[in-house]
C-alpha cells in the first residue's frame, strides 16, 4: 500500500475511534450503560486496528504522526458530535435582581416548567428561576431569559437524572 495512503487510513481510523470513545465517555457519565458499552467496544476495536498498523513499524514517522494527529482531531470531532446529539438534561438557573417574575412568566408563556424562588444577593433581593430541560433546548431558555433581562446571571448544570416534573409536549421523553 502507498505509504501516504497507509498513514491516511491510520489517521481516519484514529479519528473515528477517538470520536466514538469521547461519545462513549459522555454516555457513561450520563448513565446510559448499554449505549456506552456498545460505543466503547466499537471504539476499542478501531483502536486495535489502528495501533496494529503503527506498532509493526515504529520508525515510520508518517504513521506515528497520523496516529497522534488522529487522536487530536478525533477528540475534537467527538466533542462536536456529542454537542450536536445534546443527550441528557440540564438545569438552567437564572438569577435576576429586578426581573425574576418577568423571566419566569416569559418562560412559562413559552411552555417551560419553571420553579421560582427568591433570595438575597450581595446588596438586594433577587429572583431565582430554575428550569430543567433537554440539553437541546438550553439555548432557547437562555434566549428567552436574556430577552427579558440581558443582565441576568445564567448558569447551566448537567442533570444526571430527572424524574417527574412538567414537560412541554414537544420535550417529552420517549
Amino acid at each position: 500500500m502507498n505509504p501516504l495512503l497507509h498513514a491516511l487510513v491510520i489517521f481516519v481510523l484514529r479519528v473515528i475511534g477517538i470520536s466514538l470513545s469521547t461519545v462513549a465517555t459522555i454516555l457513561t457519565v450520563q448513565g446510559r450503560k448499554l449505549l456506552a458499552v456498545l460505543t466503547g467496544s466499537l471504539s476499542t476495536l478501531i483502536y486495535v486496528l489502528a495501533i496494529a498498523q503503527v506498532v509493526t513499524n515504529l520508525s515510520n514517522i508518517p504513521n506515528l504522526v497520523a496516529y497522534v494527529a488522529g487522536f487530536g482531531v478525533g477528540t475534537w470531532v467527538g466533542m462536536i458530535l456529542e454537542a450536536r446529539m445534546a443527550l441528557g438534561f440540564s438545569e438552567v438557573r437564572i438569577i435576576s435582581t429586578k426581573q425574576g417574575e418577568e423571566i419566569a412568566a416569559a418562560l412559562r408563556a413559552a411552555g417551560f416548567g419553571v420553579t421560582q424562588m427568591y433570595g438575597r444577593g450581595h446588596s438586594s433581593s433577587v429572583g431565582i428561576v430554575d428550569v430543567f430541560v433537554p440539553r437541546k433546548i438550553v439555548p432557547q431558555v437562555i434566549r428567552t431569559a436574556e430577552e427579558v433581562d440581558p443582565q441576568a446571571i445564567v448558569t447551566v448544570s448537567e442533570a444526571r437524572m430527572v424524574q417527574r416534573g412538567y414537560w412541554r409536549p414537544s420535550d417529552q421523553r420517549k
